[in-house]
């Protein structure tokens, strides 16, 4: 167990949560790196690390890139601010810290694993290699995300498909499951009529077994970065396991591109810590927002909104 969270046994358990890459306003994303305090300092040090100005580049991504690297660096810095804010003003002082998906970059230096810098060149190597591999690869897959359908049904959906790939179980009726693009259409129209409902498709596909092409390549990334122990123990996404040694953090860096996400295992792992309230560091339009998130925990937004709208006098 970490020193914080030894210190804080006495008093309410708490985890910081950062959140997967989610759609976000670029002008407010811009606008908080540069107005909010604590995001300009990481912004500044963003720019040296990068070797180019942040803000500038996120202004100039395309709008319907929302895998652009300027856009996850953003992103990522924004996260870090916010639980830097999060701690300096609301005196949040997490026990432990889970990040799924794109969250576990933030995770790398809130757990003091991986430092800032490093961190920010690393999500701008990822999206670079992302970018030219799924140039070619895999270009006829897509990970598609539904909800409302229950376990006993969704086998029966899965059947009609030639193949497909589970990527992450969210809650109990909260699916994404990878299939090859030219059945979308079908499997959309299956799921609305088994009574579920749609939400979104990524390009390019998450979370499935047939990346190994991206894992490989995403070691050789993760090799040219100093890891360490993380100090505040991270809980994975995957499988509840909480890490705390480095080569654990590794292989749960890697399996992250070709294992589902199982979010429901991080929220038993987490109770069973006595883990009782979540602070939510970043713009999050999912997981924060789960029926399993929210009758599990107490939770705490620390997002864009938060700290940019004044509240009313």
């Amino acid at each position: 167990m970490s020193e914080l969270a030894s210190q804080s046994s006495g008093s309410v358990r708490s985890a910081a949560l950062f959140p997967a890459l989610s759609p976000v306003r670029r002008r407010d994303l811009g606008t908080f790196l540069m107005i909010f305090p604590y995001a300009r300092e990481r912004l500044a040090e963003a720019n040296d690390a990068l070797g180019y100005h942040l803000a500038d580049a996120l202004a100039d991504a395309p709008a319907d890139d929302d895998y652009a690297e300027a856009v996850q660096v953003a992103f990522f810095v924004a996260c870090t601010a916010l639980a830097e804010w999060a701690a300096g003003e609301l005196g949040a002082e997490p026990d432990y810290c889970v990040g799924p998906s794109f969250g576990e970059r933030t995770a790398l230096t809130f757990s003091g694993a991986l430092p800032f810098a490093d961190t920010v060149r690393l999500v701008a190597d990822i999206a670079r290699v992302e970018r030219e591999y799924f140039a070619t690869e895999h270009r006829d897959v897509v990970t598609h995300s539904f909800t409302r359908i229950p376990q006993e049904r969704l086998e029966s959906l899965l059947g009609g498909l030639d193949w497909h790939d589970t990527s992450g179980l969210l809650d109990t009726d909260f699916h994404m499951v990878s299939l090859r693009e030219a059945e979308l259409d079908a499997f959309r129209a299956a799921i609305s009529e088994a009574g579920g409902y749609s939400l979104y498709t990524m390009r390019p596909p998450a979370h499935a077994s047939v990346l190994t092409g991206v894992r490989r390549r995403m070691a050789e990334i993760y090799a040219g970065y100093p890891l360490v122990a993380p100090r505040i123990p991270i809980v994975s996404y995957l499988d509840g396991s909480v890490i705390t040694d480095v080569e654990r953090l590794r292989e749960s860096l890697l399996d992250g591109f070709v294992r589902p996400i199982r979010w429901p295992d991080a929220v038993e792992s987490l109770r069973g810590l006595g883990v009782e309230r979540l602070w939510v560091a970043g713009p999050d339009t999912m997981v924060s927002r789960l029926r399993v998130t929210v009758e599990s925990f107490a939770v705490e937004a620390c997002d864009l909104r938060r700290v940019l709208v004044r509240p009313r006098s």
